[in-house]
């Protein structure tokens, strides 16, 4: 008798030490780290760096008929990210990096609409607009030539545009409202 309840109990301790391990893998968050080492920092549109640091850009409203067709765009709308201080170093070299944010989408590398009602079919693009004809950035991977800008008279400009694309046949009516951060890589 004695064997079975030795035998019964070093049982459930083996069962319960195998679920252990289970238990002490679960993920209750995460914990994102940023920032950056440099000797150069820029105000971004007169404003300090960080997350107050919001720039707004209204892409207008339009009827889900404007979008005819898969890949039909909305009017490009022009960006800026000026920057300028004292602390802005003259001949530095400044780029953009976009997070991979969950408002990505991997397939299109477009941004996803966000609320409680968005728009359907449809998402927003970002274009490089520091040549003649304005790229698409393709959000979600490192770009391959970013724009870089230099530092002159201690400012500098990062010019963009956005625009909404129509990512399906049909387009349904709803908020147009999505966001992207983004840190400035210094060289």
């Amino acid at each position: 008798m004695k064997r079975k309840s030795l035998l019964s109990m070093a049982t459930s301790g083996l069962m319960l030490a195998a679920l252990i391990p289970t238990f002490a893998q679960a993920t209750d968050g995460v914990v994102n780290f940023s920032g950056s080492i440099t000797d150069v920092t820029c105000e971004i549109n007169g404003k300090a760096p960080g997350e107050n640091n919001v720039t707004n850009v209204e892409l207008g409203t339009f009827l889900p008929t404007h979008f005819a067709k898969i890949g039909t765009t909305s009017d490009l709308k022009p960006f800026e990210l000026k920057l300028s201080g004292t602390n802005c170093k003259n001949d530095s070299k400044v780029s953009i990096e976009f997070d991979q944010v969950n408002n990505i989408d991997p397939a299109t590398g477009n941004l996803k609409l966000i609320g409680s009602a968005p728009a359907t079919g449809v998402q927003i693009q970002i274009y490089n607009d520091n040549a003649a004809q304005p790229q698409k950035i393709v959000l979600g991977q490192a770009e391959t030539t970013p724009q870089v800008a230099t530092v002159s008279g201690n400012a500098a400009t990062l010019k963009y545009k956005a625009a909404y694309v129509s990512t399906a046949a049909s387009v349904g009516a709803g908020s147009g409202v999505s966001f992207i951060r983004y840190t400035l890589a210094y060289q």
